[in-house]
């Protein structure tokens, strides 16, 4: 009597870890990856019968669809990015095709400011546009530390550049008429573009920063808030 307890006992134990171990691999199955970038924190893609459903955190990536220049643009205006390629798993199930939009509203734009403090423009995104015209809401945001799209280094350093090389050619002329009338042209030369090219350094320090400009085509990439919900 105590082995047929015992014996029942065990079968009911079992019973529930090999339904649990079936769910469990039955689910795996659904599961695809996506990874366009390195850096993002996950790569899940849940399949369904019903339709897809993005993880949050995944990263996509989008693209102008034409030339933007902050200078020309204000609150409430919207922006459109564009899918330029079809957005499928790394298993081939696709999941956004080319030519859908991605529709942003500007939130806010600073404009640029003094000290090359460069423009900023915030972005709300609200939904993704398909070929056949479903729209299907989306909560993303840029997945750089910055939660707005402005001018890097690289271009801010080249504005100031442009300002020293400018005021530095002014200066050099400058100092060459100093110099003929010294009888020293070329020390004329040196002393002038060294003083104009100091001027033009600190005059593109201190002169306003930059508008955010962007190409047609040029790549942004976002990170999902929340799970992105897709048809079939």
């Amino acid at each position: 009597m105590i082995k047929k307890i015992f014996s029942i006992i065990m079968l009911s134990m079992m019973i529930p870890l090999n339904l649990g171990a079936f769910a469990f691999e039955d689910y795996d199955n659904d599961i695809e990856h996506i990874q366009l970038n390195k850096d993002s924190k996950v790569d899940l893609v849940k399949i369904t019968p019903a339709g897809n459903i993005i993880q949050k955190e995944n990263y996509i990536v989008v693209n102008f669809a034409q030339n933007f220049n902050s200078k020309y643009y204000k609150k409430g205006d919207y922006v459109q990015f564009n899918f330029d390629c079809d957005l499928k798993t790394l298993e081939g199930t696709l999941l956004i095709p080319c030519n859908s939009s991605l529709i942003a509203k500007i939130v806010c734009i600073e404009k640029p400011k003094w000290f090359s403090r460069n423009a900023k423009v915030f972005m709300e995104f609200t939904h993704i546009l398909l070929p056949d015209g479903t729209n299907i809401p989306v909560c993303v945001q840029l997945a750089s530390k910055k939660k707005y799209l402005q001018e890097g280094a690289k271009e801010t350093a080249g504005k100031i550049a442009a300002y020293t090389l400018s005021i530095g050619g002014v200066g050099a002329g400058l100092g060459s008429a100093i110099g003929v009338a010294a009888g020293h042209t070329i020390t004329g030369l040196i002393i002038g573009g060294s003083i104009g090219g100091g001027v033009g350094l600190v005059s593109g320090i201190v002169s306003p920063g930059l508008h955010y400009k962007a190409k047609k085509g040029e790549a942004i990439i976002l990170e999902l808030q929340d799970n992105l919900k897709l048809p079939k």
